[in-house]
């Protein structure tokens, strides 16, 4: 039946945007587990990954796999950056001035894009496929499941890398306690770094995604920002609780914009936002302890 098409469809999409949600939540929880710095610039890191795009594809007018080399080593680049210019200098000072710089340092690359590439939106064409793919009677935007797949594998790549790989490990370590990590002889600025860099990194990817289903502009912000309520929902310290948020929150955003209003979607994410923190502060699969968030 129609309804049950238009459903499937939905859910899909949903499921198509959560997936890179949950890319870029990954990445917030990678950077807060590591250094314990709430990232409100994270929705900022999706623009920077789609301007980067921009840059690579239309500027510069790479080839597709050197522009992918390009966004994903420029983001890397400047997650590292930010840390050794911003956050290291702050480590030990309270969470507020820590929260305030990354709340600034949105609002300065903002500008700061919006000074080099002008406020209009700018059209983002990759090679990566854009046809529909027809499932029985489900029309699928093949770009959608591009991007879902992309997503899934770089989740499934980082989450090997932290269980199986030594720097991984190092990096685990480092997060559950920094003294501990510094007593083995670990150095936890630069597995600091790594975070950020990873963190900057997974943002952008998504920013990749997000510029070509929509449209390049810093205005892709708030849509990073979604990234908050799915990693808060899933649970702060929870990498697999970032990506189900993440998935969470694109189902619930596309059956809100679906069934009741276009607008209304944010009223039902905050809504479950709000829900979770009354009733389980520590989100879905955070541990119980963590009742400060």
């Amino acid at each position: 039946s129609p309804g049950t098409i238009m459903l499937g469809q939905v859910l899909f999409g949903g499921l198509a945007v959560g997936s890179i949600y949950g890319l870029v939540a990954l990445g917030f929880a990678v950077i807060f587990k590591a250094t314990e710095v709430f990232n409100f610039a994270q929705g900022m890191f999706v623009v920077c990954g789609a301007y980067l795009a921009v840059t690579a594809m239309s500027v510069l007018g790479l080839s597709f796999p050197v522009g992918i080399v390009f966004i994903i080593g420029a983001a890397a680049l400047l997650g590292v950056v930010i840390h050794a210019l911003l956050i290291q200098p702050l480590s030990g000072r309270p969470m507020l001035s820590v929260i305030m710089i990354t709340i600034a340092l949105s609002i300065v690359l903002r500008a700061l894009i919006e000074m080099m590439y002008g406020s209009a939106g700018r059209p983002l064409s990759t090679p990566l496929p854009s046809g529909v793919l027809t499932l029985g009677n489900l029309r699928i935007s093949q770009l959608h499941l591009t991007a879902m797949l992309v997503s899934w594998v770089c989740m499934a790549g980082f989450g090997a890398f932290f269980r199986f790989t030594p720097m991984g490990l190092l990096m685990r370590a480092t997060a559950d306690g920094h003294e501990a990590a510094v007593v083995s002889g670990i150095n936890v600025n630069v597995m600091n770094r790594m975070a950020w860099a990873i963190g900057c990194l997974l943002a952008a990817i998504g920013g990749l995604f997000l510029g070509q289903l929509q449209i390049v502009s810093t205005e892709l912000e708030s849509i990073g920002l979604l990234a908050l309520p799915a990693v808060v929902i899933g649970g702060m310290q929870s990498i697999p609780g970032a990506i189900v948020g993440g998935l969470l929150v694109g189902l619930v955003e596309q059956l809100a914009a679906s069934y009741v209003s276009p607008k209304s979607s944010d009223i039902f994410i905050y809504g479950l936002l709000l829900f979770i923190l009354m009733f389980r502060p520590w989100g879905l699969f955070g541990q119980r302890e963590l009742g400060r968030v």
